[in-house]
Protein backbone atom coordinates (compact mmCIF):
# COMPACT_ATOMS: atom_id res chain seq x y z
CA UNK A 1 0.00 0.00 0.00
CA UNK A 2 1.38 3.17 -1.47
CA UNK A 3 1.27 6.69 0.83
CA UNK A 4 0.84 8.57 -2.72
CA UNK A 5 0.11 7.91 -6.45
CA UNK A 6 1.15 11.19 -8.47
CA UNK A 7 -0.05 10.86 -11.90
CA UNK A 8 1.88 13.18 -14.00
CA UNK A 9 5.77 13.65 -14.75
CA UNK A 10 6.01 17.33 -15.51
CA UNK A 11 7.41 20.10 -13.27
CA UNK A 12 5.14 20.19 -11.08
CA UNK A 13 4.99 16.31 -10.51
CA UNK A 14 8.59 16.60 -9.99
CA UNK A 15 8.61 19.05 -7.54
CA UNK A 16 6.13 17.39 -5.84
CA UNK A 17 7.75 13.95 -5.79
CA UNK A 18 11.48 15.86 -4.67
CA UNK A 19 8.67 17.28 -1.52
CA UNK A 20 7.25 13.54 -0.92
CA UNK A 21 10.48 12.54 -0.17
CA UNK A 22 11.12 15.38 1.75
CA UNK A 23 8.34 14.18 4.07
CA UNK A 24 9.37 10.59 3.94
CA UNK A 25 5.93 9.43 2.15
CA UNK A 26 6.41 6.44 -0.06
CA UNK A 27 4.80 6.22 -3.10
CA UNK A 28 5.33 5.98 -6.81
CA UNK A 29 5.06 8.82 -10.08
CA UNK A 30 3.23 7.97 -13.45
CA UNK A 31 3.73 9.60 -16.36
CA UNK A 32 2.29 8.14 -20.09
CA UNK A 33 5.32 9.85 -22.04
CA UNK A 34 8.72 8.25 -22.37
CA UNK A 35 10.75 11.28 -20.08
CA UNK A 36 9.68 13.02 -17.56
CA UNK A 37 9.47 17.43 -17.81
CA UNK A 38 5.81 17.43 -19.63
CA UNK A 39 5.25 20.23 -22.37
CA UNK A 40 8.92 21.69 -21.32
CA UNK A 41 10.51 18.67 -22.75
CA UNK A 42 8.47 17.45 -25.27
CA UNK A 43 7.56 21.10 -27.13
CA UNK A 44 10.14 23.29 -26.44
CA UNK A 45 13.22 22.07 -24.77
CA UNK A 46 15.16 24.64 -26.38
CA UNK A 47 12.79 28.04 -24.86
CA UNK A 48 14.17 30.43 -22.17
CA UNK A 49 12.04 30.75 -19.25
CA UNK A 50 12.96 33.84 -17.52
CA UNK A 51 9.81 34.19 -14.72
CA UNK A 52 11.56 31.31 -12.19
CA UNK A 53 13.00 32.77 -9.00
CA UNK A 54 16.27 31.79 -8.41
CA UNK A 55 17.34 32.18 -12.52
CA UNK A 56 17.46 35.26 -14.93
CA UNK A 57 17.23 32.85 -17.43
CA UNK A 58 17.04 28.79 -18.07
CA UNK A 59 16.34 26.79 -20.96
CA UNK A 60 13.21 24.50 -20.28
CA UNK A 61 14.81 21.22 -20.64
CA UNK A 62 17.63 22.60 -18.20
CA UNK A 63 14.76 23.57 -16.11
CA UNK A 64 13.82 20.22 -15.69
CA UNK A 65 17.38 18.47 -15.53
CA UNK A 66 17.62 20.15 -12.62
CA UNK A 67 14.67 19.13 -10.59
CA UNK A 68 15.15 15.58 -11.93
CA UNK A 69 18.99 15.82 -10.44
CA UNK A 70 17.07 16.71 -7.58
CA UNK A 71 14.40 13.77 -7.72
CA UNK A 72 17.23 11.58 -8.09
CA UNK A 73 19.33 12.40 -5.29
CA UNK A 74 16.59 11.17 -2.69
CA UNK A 75 17.71 7.84 -1.30
CA UNK A 76 14.23 7.50 -0.62
CA UNK A 77 12.52 8.79 -3.79
CA UNK A 78 9.29 7.55 -5.29
CA UNK A 79 9.77 4.82 -8.03
CA UNK A 80 9.15 6.08 -11.57
CA UNK A 81 7.25 4.75 -13.66
CA UNK A 82 7.23 5.65 -17.65
CA UNK A 83 5.36 4.85 -20.46
CA UNK A 84 2.56 4.11 -17.99
CA UNK A 85 -0.71 5.67 -18.61
CA UNK A 86 -3.48 5.40 -15.93
CA UNK A 87 -6.99 3.88 -16.96
CA UNK A 88 -8.21 4.84 -13.95
CA UNK A 89 -8.64 5.05 -10.40
CA UNK A 90 -11.60 3.81 -8.18
CA UNK A 91 -12.37 4.00 -4.30
CA UNK A 92 -11.56 0.77 -2.07
CA UNK A 93 -12.65 0.97 1.51
CA UNK A 94 -10.69 3.10 2.80
CA UNK A 95 -7.83 3.43 0.01
CA UNK A 96 -7.72 3.85 -3.92
CA UNK A 97 -7.04 1.22 -6.81
CA UNK A 98 -5.14 2.96 -9.40
CA UNK A 99 -5.31 1.01 -13.09
CA UNK A 100 -2.39 1.06 -15.36
CA UNK A 101 -1.81 -0.42 -18.64
CA UNK A 102 0.09 -2.95 -17.23
CA UNK A 103 -1.15 -3.32 -13.53
CA UNK A 104 -3.24 -1.93 -10.81
CA UNK A 105 -1.87 -0.44 -7.77
CA UNK A 106 -3.34 0.31 -3.99
CA UNK A 107 -2.50 4.00 -2.65
CA UNK A 108 -4.21 6.01 0.39
CA UNK A 109 -3.92 9.83 -1.70
CA UNK A 110 -3.88 10.49 -5.39
CA UNK A 111 -2.08 13.70 -6.65
CA UNK A 112 -3.30 14.76 -9.93
CA UNK A 113 -0.52 17.25 -11.64
CA UNK A 114 -1.74 15.74 -15.40
CA UNK A 115 -1.09 19.43 -16.55
CA UNK A 116 -2.35 19.77 -20.08
CA UNK A 117 -2.27 15.62 -20.35
CA UNK A 118 -1.90 14.52 -23.86
CA UNK A 119 -2.25 17.42 -26.00
CA UNK A 120 -2.49 17.96 -29.58
CA UNK A 121 -1.42 21.76 -31.16
CA UNK A 122 -3.95 24.28 -32.25
CA UNK A 123 -3.56 24.50 -35.93
CA UNK A 124 -4.42 27.79 -38.08
CA UNK A 125 -8.00 26.75 -39.86
CA UNK A 126 -6.76 26.44 -43.12
CA UNK A 127 -7.64 23.60 -45.47
CA UNK A 128 -3.87 22.73 -47.10
CA UNK A 129 -2.18 23.17 -43.58
CA UNK A 130 -1.63 19.50 -43.14
CA UNK A 131 0.39 19.54 -46.87
CA UNK A 132 3.35 21.18 -45.45
CA UNK A 133 6.67 20.32 -43.85
CA UNK A 134 7.66 23.12 -42.89
CA UNK A 135 4.98 24.52 -40.23
CA UNK A 136 6.35 23.41 -37.31
CA UNK A 137 4.00 23.68 -33.90
CA UNK A 138 7.07 23.49 -31.16
CA UNK A 139 10.73 23.65 -31.36
CA UNK A 140 13.14 21.48 -29.81
CA UNK A 141 16.18 22.58 -32.37
CA UNK A 142 16.27 26.32 -32.68
CA UNK A 143 19.58 25.88 -34.80
CA UNK A 144 17.20 24.62 -38.01
CA UNK A 145 16.08 28.39 -38.22
CA UNK A 146 19.49 29.80 -39.00
CA UNK A 147 20.36 32.23 -41.61
CA UNK A 148 16.10 31.45 -42.78
CA UNK A 149 13.29 33.28 -43.15
CA UNK A 150 10.73 32.66 -40.50
CA UNK A 151 7.46 33.99 -39.50
CA UNK A 152 5.82 33.29 -36.08
CA UNK A 153 1.53 33.02 -35.77
CA UNK A 154 0.37 34.21 -31.93
CA UNK A 155 0.60 36.21 -29.98
CA UNK A 156 0.95 34.87 -26.15
CA UNK A 157 4.34 34.63 -24.07
CA UNK A 158 5.58 31.57 -26.15
CA UNK A 159 4.67 33.22 -29.39
CA UNK A 160 6.65 36.32 -28.35
CA UNK A 161 9.67 34.34 -26.57
CA UNK A 162 10.01 31.97 -29.43
CA UNK A 163 10.56 35.30 -31.70
CA UNK A 164 12.86 36.65 -28.95
CA UNK A 165 15.08 33.82 -28.84
CA UNK A 166 15.08 32.97 -32.93
CA UNK A 167 15.37 36.75 -34.25
CA UNK A 168 18.98 36.72 -33.72
CA UNK A 169 19.52 33.53 -35.64
CA UNK A 170 17.49 33.90 -38.86
CA UNK A 171 17.31 36.42 -41.69
CA UNK A 172 14.63 37.73 -41.55
CA UNK A 173 11.45 37.28 -39.33
CA UNK A 174 7.96 38.47 -38.67
CA UNK A 175 5.04 38.09 -35.64
CA UNK A 176 1.58 38.12 -37.40
CA UNK A 177 -1.26 38.24 -34.22
CA UNK A 178 -4.65 38.80 -34.89
CA UNK A 179 -5.40 41.56 -32.33
CA UNK A 180 -3.68 44.94 -31.65
CA UNK A 181 -2.63 43.90 -28.56
CA UNK A 182 -0.75 41.01 -27.34
CA UNK A 183 -0.90 39.11 -24.47
CA UNK A 184 2.65 38.22 -23.67
CA UNK A 185 4.78 39.80 -20.85
CA UNK A 186 4.64 43.74 -21.83
CA UNK A 187 8.28 44.06 -21.02
CA UNK A 188 9.13 40.92 -23.48
CA UNK A 189 6.99 42.70 -26.39
CA UNK A 190 8.98 45.45 -25.40
CA UNK A 191 12.11 44.06 -26.03
CA UNK A 192 10.48 42.22 -29.20
CA UNK A 193 9.61 45.69 -30.54
CA UNK A 194 12.96 46.77 -30.27
CA UNK A 195 14.88 43.83 -32.85
CA UNK A 196 14.55 43.62 -36.31
CA UNK A 197 11.21 41.88 -36.15
CA UNK A 198 8.49 42.50 -38.66
CA UNK A 199 5.27 43.15 -35.60
CA UNK A 200 2.37 42.78 -38.16
CA UNK A 201 -1.15 43.21 -36.11
CA UNK A 202 -3.78 42.70 -36.36
CA UNK A 203 -3.94 40.03 -39.22
CA UNK A 204 -5.23 37.06 -39.83
CA UNK A 205 -4.21 33.98 -41.78
CA UNK A 206 -6.21 33.94 -45.01
CA UNK A 207 -3.99 31.15 -47.05
CA UNK A 208 -1.10 29.29 -47.63
CA UNK A 209 1.11 28.82 -50.61
CA UNK A 210 3.17 26.29 -51.52
CA UNK A 211 4.06 23.23 -53.68
CA UNK A 212 5.35 19.60 -53.45
CA UNK A 213 5.16 19.88 -49.64
CA UNK A 214 6.85 22.92 -48.80
CA UNK A 215 5.54 26.24 -47.48
CA UNK A 216 6.81 29.47 -49.64
CA UNK A 217 4.32 32.35 -48.38
CA UNK A 218 1.33 32.93 -46.70
CA UNK A 219 -1.17 35.69 -47.04
CA UNK A 220 -2.46 37.69 -44.41
CA UNK A 221 -5.57 40.04 -43.80
CA UNK A 222 -5.88 43.05 -41.56
CA UNK A 223 -8.55 42.28 -39.29
CA UNK A 224 -10.05 46.17 -39.04
CA UNK A 225 -8.45 47.36 -43.00
CA UNK A 226 -8.76 44.75 -44.53
CA UNK A 227 -5.11 44.94 -46.03
CA UNK A 228 -3.87 41.83 -47.44
CA UNK A 229 -0.10 41.09 -47.24
CA UNK A 230 1.95 38.33 -48.87
CA UNK A 231 4.55 37.07 -46.46
CA UNK A 232 7.52 34.59 -48.28
CA UNK A 233 9.36 32.59 -45.49
CA UNK A 234 10.99 29.50 -45.17
CA UNK A 235 9.47 27.88 -42.02
CA UNK A 236 6.24 28.80 -40.42
CA UNK A 237 5.95 28.72 -36.35
CA UNK A 238 2.33 28.04 -35.31
CA UNK A 239 2.10 28.88 -31.58
CA UNK A 240 -1.79 29.19 -30.72
CA UNK A 241 -1.38 26.81 -28.12
CA UNK A 242 -2.25 23.59 -26.99
CA UNK A 243 -5.54 21.57 -26.99
CA UNK A 244 -5.54 19.05 -24.07
CA UNK A 245 -7.01 15.85 -23.71
CA UNK A 246 -10.13 15.48 -21.54
CA UNK A 247 -9.14 13.41 -18.73
CA UNK A 248 -11.89 11.12 -17.46
CA UNK A 249 -11.09 10.79 -14.04
CA UNK A 250 -14.47 11.08 -12.05
CA UNK A 251 -13.72 14.48 -9.96
CA UNK A 252 -15.65 17.65 -10.38
CA UNK A 253 -14.54 20.00 -13.39
CA UNK A 254 -15.68 23.13 -15.14
CA UNK A 255 -14.70 22.72 -18.36
CA UNK A 256 -11.52 20.14 -18.80
CA UNK A 257 -10.27 22.28 -15.28
CA UNK A 258 -10.38 20.35 -12.22
CA UNK A 259 -12.40 22.12 -9.59
CA UNK A 260 -10.47 21.91 -6.29
CA UNK A 261 -11.06 23.32 -2.65
CA UNK A 262 -8.66 23.66 0.62
CA UNK A 263 -5.30 22.16 0.47
CA UNK A 264 -6.29 21.34 -3.60
CA UNK A 265 -8.14 18.41 -2.67
CA UNK A 266 -10.71 17.57 -5.65
CA UNK A 267 -14.25 16.50 -4.92
CA UNK A 268 -13.57 13.24 -3.86
CA UNK A 269 -11.59 13.23 -0.92
CA UNK A 270 -7.78 12.50 -0.48
CA UNK A 271 -8.03 12.99 -4.38
CA UNK A 272 -5.69 16.40 -4.52
CA UNK A 273 -5.00 18.27 -8.36
CA UNK A 274 -2.61 20.83 -9.18
CA UNK A 275 -1.03 22.59 -11.87
CA UNK A 276 -2.31 23.69 -15.02
CA UNK A 277 -4.81 21.58 -15.08
CA UNK A 278 -7.19 22.70 -11.94
CA UNK A 279 -9.56 25.97 -11.28
CA UNK A 280 -10.16 27.60 -8.76
CA UNK A 281 -10.91 31.81 -7.89
CA UNK A 282 -8.11 33.98 -9.02
CA UNK A 283 -6.02 30.33 -10.30
CA UNK A 284 -2.82 31.65 -12.38
CA UNK A 285 -1.61 29.39 -15.02
CA UNK A 286 1.78 29.31 -14.19
CA UNK A 287 5.22 26.95 -13.26
CA UNK A 288 5.79 28.92 -9.63
CA UNK A 289 2.34 28.34 -8.86
CA UNK A 290 1.98 24.86 -9.40
CA UNK A 291 5.38 24.21 -7.39
CA UNK A 292 3.92 26.51 -4.51
CA UNK A 293 0.34 24.45 -4.71
CA UNK A 294 2.87 21.66 -4.65
CA UNK A 295 4.22 22.35 -0.72
CA UNK A 296 0.48 22.78 0.09
CA UNK A 297 -0.70 19.59 -0.92
CA UNK A 298 2.13 17.44 -0.02
CA UNK A 299 1.69 19.07 3.51
CA UNK A 300 -1.84 18.17 3.68
CA UNK A 301 -1.17 14.48 2.24
CA UNK A 302 1.37 13.84 5.08
CA UNK A 303 -1.01 15.01 7.75
CA UNK A 304 -3.70 12.66 6.61
CA UNK A 305 -1.19 9.88 6.36
CA UNK A 306 0.58 10.50 9.73
CA UNK A 307 -2.01 12.36 11.46
CA UNK A 308 0.22 12.56 14.82
CA UNK A 309 3.48 13.50 13.47
CA UNK A 310 4.90 17.16 13.91
CA UNK A 311 4.89 18.47 10.85
CA UNK A 312 7.28 21.52 10.07
CA UNK A 313 6.45 24.18 8.18
CA UNK A 314 9.68 24.32 6.54
CA UNK A 315 12.72 22.32 5.55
Amino acid sequence: MEDIIIIGAGPIGLYSAILASLHNLKGKIFESQDTVGGQLSTLYPEKDIIDLPGFNVTTAQGFIDKLYEQYNSKENKLDLHLNESIISFNKVDDHFVVNTKSGSYETKTILLTTGMGNFTPRKTGCPNEDEFKNIVYSIKHKAVFADKRLVVLGGGDSAVDWTLMLEPLTSEISIVHRRNEFRAQASSVEQMKKTKTNVLTPYNVKELKGANGNLTSIVIENAETKEVKELELDYLVVNYGMVPSQNTFEVEKTGSNINVGEAYMTSMPNVFAIGNSINYPGKVKNITCGLGEAVVAITKIDQIINPDKNIPVHF
